[in-house]
């Protein structure tokens, strides 16, 4: 028998880097299939080394947890889906694994022999044969290879390089506009089966472009329009999205060759509709039957009778901030809107004062929302997940009209 291999087993991805008597470590080289996939302990991505402190100075304990940490890893690899395997998490670990063995292999004066491209190329081979589709793969194997710019990187980015009083000198970008761009992002992602946000910006050509500005935007139904987006909505998502593409280009992103696949060829002018808009308010009886069809202090209920006492635009009551509500309940404070004009205070009727007393009560409705500021009281959008809500916007479309200044029919609000 070979002591000296037994011992070596036993000792196998254990570690004291602090010297004997201290706590053991348990250290792997990830498995290059695990590489960004999620791990099962806290649910961050995998990198190129598997860490984990195993809290005991005592050695065949540390074996013990050792033993179960590999168990954990190898469920891992068994369970793993093409999701988690071709995901954008996992292709940028998969670049970072790359450039450092490239760095390693020009050291050693071989730069062309990178095992992990190897592997990864051999992954993709199989993910291929096993039916996985052609296209996804090859916008993984572009970022992981550092051949293209993700688009979810690109829209975070161009979204923060455009914040408020950012150092780049940008016209910083209204929080509706910001609502929008991502709305015109679910658009895009959504045409080119982006499910596992590895597409990059090099990806979208001239033509594909044409074809999302000319066939598939106007054959989205949305609740206001069954039959597809308006001319004028095409228009607006499509400008929204050039925007990235330029900010991409100015940047040194996408290459010096790169064009902007947005600017289309001059062809028949196009026009928008400009139908007149015309609104009427609602009548007593109308927001009778609006209020009956929801329950005060239900989510739905709150934001409909919100609407229809301030006359906030549906984008407007969508991005509201906690800190524009007056503390009182009195109304709320607009700091910027759809226009320049749009800066406002909105006083409340004494029935929707009701409906933050306190805040607590309209926040009670955020899900997954739960950060508190310095007064105890909590922080960010008021109504987080209703942005760019399609259902909600055509249902207080017509509430716009209702202004303070205006008369309010006399209903309560109940």
């Amino acid at each position: 028998m070979d002591h000296r291999k037994a011992e070596k087993d036993l000792m196998r991805y254990l570690v004291q880097p602090r010297g004997p008597g201290k706590s053991w470590v348990f250290r792997m080289a990830t498995p290059l299939a695990l590489v960004g996939v999620p791990n099962p302990w806290d649910g961050k991505p995998l990198a190129k080394e598997i860490k984990r402190g195993l809290g005991t100075r005592h050695l065949p304990e540390a074996r013990t947890r050792r033993d179960v940490v590999l168990a954990d890893i190898r469920r891992l690899q068994v369970s793993l889906s093409d999701g988690e395997a071709f995901s954008l998490a996992s292709a940028v670990q998969w670049r970072e694994t790359i450039l450092t063995d490239q760095a390693e292999a020009q050291a050693q004066g071989d730069g062309h022999n990178v095992g992990s491209e190897f592997v990864l190329a051999d992954k993709l081979e199989q993910a291929e044969a096993a039916g996985f589709p052609r296209d996804q793969l090859k916008r993984f194997a572009r970022v992981a290879t550092g051949k293209g710019f993700p688009l979810d990187l690109a829209h975070a980015q161009y979204v923060k390089a455009r914040r408020p009083a950012n150092p780049y000198g940008y016209a910083p970008l209204k929080r509706a506009t910001v609502a929008n761009l991502d709305t015109a992002m679910k658009h895009l992602r959504a045409f080119l089966h982006d499910e596992a946000k590895t597409a990059c910006m090099e990806d979208l050509t001239p033509e594909l472009a044409q074809r999302f500005r000319d066939e598939y935007l106007p054959s989205v139904p949305n609740n206001r329009n069954p039959r597809g987006l308006s001319a004028q909505t095409v228009a607006k998502n499509v400008n929204l999205l050039k925007q990235v593409w330029v900010w991409a280009i100015g940047e040194g992103h996408l290459g010096r060759k790169a064009r902007n696949p947005w600017e289309f060829r001059k062809g028949l002018r196009r026009t928008v509709n400009k139908r007149e808009k015309v609104r009427e308010d609602y009548q007593p009886h109308e927001f009778s039957a609006l209020l009956k069809a929801t329950t005060r202090g239900s989510r739905e209920g709150d934001i409909l009778r919100l609407a229809i006492a301030s006359g906030y635009r549906a984008d407007e009551l969508a991005t509201l901030s906690i800190d524009e509500v007056k503390a009182d309940g009195s109304g709320f404070s607009l700091a910027q809107g759809k226009t320049s004009n749009a800066k406002r205070f909105i006083p409340l009727v004494d029935d929707a004062k009701e409906l933050r007393q306190p805040v607590w009560r309209l926040t009670a409705h955020r899900v997954g929302y739960s950060s508190n500021g310095p007064s105890g009281l909590p922080q960010g959008r008021l109504l987080p997940s209703l942005s760019g809500s399609p259902a909600f916007a055509a249902k207080c479309w017509d509430l716009r009209p209702m202004d303070a200044s205006l008369s309010i029919p006399p209903v309560t609000l109940g």
